[in-house]
């Protein structure tokens, strides 16, 4: 009996002290709270400047330390606006974890970019000529692109037409009709007129007198402005060749005629006259 009491007394002396144990571990580990980063020991910071105006006397108040004495100037709101970025992080709190572990950037070699630069500005400028010289529809679509090329083809057809149009001489076509409502043509061609009569009188066709051939032409002579003879055509024949012929070989021995008159040559380069010839009984006539 006595021993039964003895080993369960043991037994719970070794039971409460366990417990004990439990109790005072747990005690110290809810009862110790963790500080935050915030709370730490930070070291005292000072802030120093570079003095670039030394004075001969200190200041009464500063607010920085350099190598020399100087006096500032402006407001003091303004000395937020003068603090380095690196100041004003430090003074807002310290980093967070992300902030600390972000790598830095190299910076970039200002050399080397101004060299790209140099290199790629006549490739941007090429470029950009080639824009502009490129009609604006081309690469819509593949219909688009040939008529844009077809309209191309037409004004440079219509420009060169221009252009041959402009260079080429004023030509003046002169009938009875026309002459007699205008004066400066009438006399010039009444003077022709009389010239070639009197020639093709003087050297009338022998072969019309002796086989007693007659008959009509209608005959084109074309005058250069300085009177010399430029073509010859014969628009409505005679029916017979020896008077078509007579009337060419005469229009050329009264050649050259007279120059343009100034109110002429002003507005006329060529002057093509337009007659009918009559070959009768050994007598010529033009109207």
């Amino acid at each position: 009996m006595y021993y039964l009491e003895a080993g369960y007394g043991k037994h719970s002396r070794l039971r409460n002290a366990v417990l004990l144990a439990l109790a005072l571990h747990a005690a110290l580990v809810l009862g110790v709270s963790f500080m935050s980063g915030a709370d730490s020991y930070r070291a005292p910071q000072i802030e120093v400047v570079l003095a670039t105006r030394p004075s001969a006397t200190s200041p009464t108040e500063a607010r920085h330390l350099a190598q020399a004495a100087q006096d500032g100037s402006g407001e003091a709101g303004d000395l937020d606006r003068f603090t380095s970025p690196d100041n004003e992080l430090q003074s807002n709190g310290d980093p967070g974890p992300q902030a600390l572990l972000l790598p830095q950037e190299p910076a970039l070699n200002p050399q080397k970019d101004l060299v790209t630069t140099a290199a790629a500005a006549p490739r941007a400028v090429s470029s950009e000529r080639r824009e502009r010289e490129q009609p604006p529809l081309l690469g819509v679509s593949p219909e688009v692109d040939k008529l844009t090329r077809e309209l191309a083809n037409l004004e440079a057809e219509l420009d060169r037409e221009s252009r041959s149009y402009s260079e080429m001489p004023r030509v003046r076509r002169l009938t009875s009709a026309i002459a007699t409502r205008q004066s400066p043509d009438a006399a010039y061609l009444l003077d022709w007129r009389r010239r070639v009569e009197a020639v093709g009188n003087k050297y009338y066709p022998e072969a019309s007198v002796r086989y007693g051939i007659y008959g009509n032409l209608r005959l084109l002579v074309a005058i250069h402005a300085d009177g010399s003879l430029r073509d010859i055509k014969v628009l409505s024949s005679s029916g017979y060749a020896v008077l078509d012929e007579a009337a060419i070989k005469i229009v050329r021995m009264a050649a050259p005629y007279a120059p343009f008159p100034p109110e002429l040559r002003a507005t006329t380069d060529q002057l093509e006259i337009i007659r009918t010839w009559q070959f009768q009984e050994n007598r010529l006539s033009s109207e």
